[in-house]
């Protein structure tokens, strides 16, 4: 057997015994919150706890993408895994069928990305519940979301931005690229036009009197996604370097930790990184993972997971300072 073959093996064994371990731990770990407030978007709220753990904890608010639920957003990221080992708590919020067929969150409907109504509001009442009630440190409340996932973690850090100390998007849309159905798809493939100050105006006229501090950013895209062209990534990235007040001097690291299709761009302040934007060649519209029994591997591979060598979720959590 020669060497390339066998370290394939060793990889997909190692997948294998992800997947079983990750079955034994969320058969004991989830749970359905039913009556967590209002709930004007009609959401479910999922929670994944590591077991045992008297002292306060992050909370990483989770989004699935469109044709995903909740469950299966958690397998193939593999954030439940990680939250175990490094002991911080996941929420999930779900969309149901009958608020989109398609199990997407209404990120392009105006009712669900208004601050404080719709399926943005029951997020926050979700964050609200689990501060309430699962001893969360309120200096460590992120989000994450991929695809209309993505979009909704980009309204939530938007509308709630003294909740949320960081967030990432994979293949999100910008805040307020669109307002309806049509529109939503003009923006998916790209075709939103505004000039950068209206972009930025959109969050900064969203939160008109708020003085505190905004979330950072990760945000990962891949090049060739056929489903949300790459140009949203870089309107996020503008949007959000515009709040944040960073120039246009970056750090761009190609072939990022060895791997051909992955540049990783960095906005730092202060020499801290703020903004962070991962491009991917070669990936569609899916999250890059890693399957493997290593700190900086995990996921499942799936129809929105693909094996890049590269564990967007342990990279997400690195930019969290979730892991070192």
């Amino acid at each position: 057997m020669n060497l390339i073959m066998y370290l394939k093996i060793q990889k997909y064994l190692g997948i294998i015994l992800l997947f079983l371990g990750f079955q034994l731990i969320g058969q004991n770990h989830w749970v359905e919150i039913s009556n967590f407030g209002s709930n004007k978007g009609n959401l479910k709220m999922l929670t994944y706890k590591p077991k045992n753990v008297k002292s306060q904890l992050p909370l990483v608010v989770a989004l699935h993408g469109c044709g995903q639920t909740a469950k299966e957003f958690a397998i193939q990221s593999g954030w439940n895994t990680l939250a175990n080992s490094k002991e911080f708590i996941v929420i999930y919020p779900e969309q149901k069928v009958e608020n989109n067929i398609n199990n997407c969150f209404n990120w392009f409907s105006q009712a669900d990305f208004s601050k404080n109504d719709g399926e943005s509001h029951s997020i926050k009442e979700m964050i609200q519940y689990s501060v309430n009630n699962f001893n969360v440190d309120t200096k460590k409340i992120f989000v994450v979301g991929l695809s209309a996932g993505g979009a909704m973690a980009n309204i939530i850090m938007a509308n709630y931005p003294n909740l949320i100390n960081s967030g990432a998007i994979l293949s999100g849309i910008p805040f307020k690229a669109a307002n309806n159905l049509q529109s939503g798809f003009a923006a998916m493939q790209g075709k939103i036009e505004k000039n950068p100050e209206a972009w930025v105006s959109l969050i900064k006229e969203n939160n008109p009197t708020y003085n505190g501090t905004y979330p950072k950013i990760v945000i990962f895209q891949g090049k060739d996604d056929p489903f949300v062209h790459s140009k949203n990534a870089d309107i996020i990235e503008l949007q959000w370097k515009g709040i944040h007040k960073l120039n246009n001097e970056s750090k761009v690291i190609r072939r990022f930790n060895g791997n051909n299709d992955i540049t990783k761009i960095i906005y730092n302040q202060k020499n801290n990184p703020i903004i962070v934007k991962y491009e991917i060649n070669n990936l569609g519209h899916a999250m890059s993972i890693d399957p493997g029994l290593e700190e900086h591997q995990g996921g499942i591979i799936g129809k929105f997971a693909i094996d890049k060598d590269f564990h967007s979720t342990y990279w997400i959590a690195n930019f969290f300072k979730l892991v070192e």
